[in-house]
């Protein structure tokens, strides 16, 4: 598997569990709102290492994780902001 490939499928589920969870977040958690983003920030990291692993590749490891948790943690960042101006 090509690196890019390689790349692409093992951040791009990860920025998508953020996004959703930082939807589901912004949507429904009315009670502690910013502890809910940090659980989502927190299974988005665990998710990376997760699909790292079972790539069984060990080339561009931490790009990889860097680019997962980088992803994650902007899109972590705007909900937080949006969740700040809300209120």
């Amino acid at each position: 598997m090509t690196q890019r490939r390689l790349r692409l499928t093992s951040v791009l589920p990860v920025w998508a569990v953020a996004l959703l969870g930082a939807i589901l977040v912004l949507l429904f958690a009315h009670a502690r709102p910013f502890a809910w983003m940090l659980l989502v920030m927190v299974a988005s990291v665990l998710l990376s290492f997760a699909l790292q692993l079972a790539t069984q590749t060990k080339d561009g490891l931490v790009v990889r994780i860097s680019a997962s948790a980088a992803g994650a943690f902007v899109i972590i960042l705007v909900g937080t902001a949006i969740l700040l101006f809300r209120q």
